[in-house]
């Protein structure tokens, strides 16, 4: 009875220690102040009782382009309890046509379908999609006529999710993109990684950090 007894204290003894070790490495590998930063005023997240990633991108962002394809790889196997929330900032020269036109893609559930398609466009074949102009050309090849175009570019609800996301990113204090937020309050740091791996392997330890 007393070897039972025993042994059952010591297995208890390695689970425990085994989980501490492993939650010990978690924490040691990702580390506050290296990794990721706790945000001092913790913002809202768009989707209550699920965990948020935020995007701040641009799609003048050359480093945002080459993202793009480890962002959807990752967004393939992302937890269902993730909301993924992409943010386009106006602070880049040029980038404030093209976040008009991202959250026209919004207000017209057009993003799946437009948001490569623009990446390559100006990354790749060099068009200057800079101007109203110059975007609803772009926005007619996907069926969007160029005078619902022009009316939502300049339209009030666009208008108020340029304002939100501008404010956003000043309580984030996000500098340079791309930059990611995890449930409005880590802010990634992304000079402290070595790779696009590791970025999504502290995102993903975040994620579970949150879904506890």
């Amino acid at each position: 009875m007393l070897r039972t007894v025993m042994a059952l204290l010591a297995g208890l003894t390695l689970t425990a220690a085994a989980w501490a070790q492993e939650s010990g490495g978690e924490h040691a590998r990702y580390a506050e102040g290296t990794h990721y930063k706790v945000l001092e005023a913790p913002g809202n997240v768009d989707e209550p009782g699920k965990v948020e990633v935020r995007e701040f991108f641009s799609y003048i962002c050359p480093h945002c382009f080459s993202l793009e394809p480890a962002i959807e790889d990752w967004l393939e196997d992302k937890p269902e309890y993730v909301n993924y929330v992409r943010s386009p900032v106006t602070f880049l020269r040029n980038a404030e046509p093209l976040a008009r036109a991202y959250y026209v893609a919004d207000i017209l559930d057009k993003v799946e379908e437009v948001h490569k398609p623009l990446f390559d466009a100006i990354h790749k074949h060099r068009e200057p999609l800079f101007t109203p102009t110059a975007l609803a050309d772009f926005f007619e090849k996907y069926g969007v006529e160029e005078d619902e175009f022009n009316q939502l570019y300049s339209s009030f609800g666009v208008s108020t999710k340029l304002r939100q996301t501008d404010a956003l990113a000043r309580d984030y204090q996000i500098r340079g993109v791309p930059s990611f937020v995890v449930n409005g309050k880590y802010l990634i740091l992304r000079d402290g990684l070595r790779n696009n791996q590791e970025m999504f392997d502290v995102i993903d330890f975040l994620v579970k950090k949150e879904r506890r």
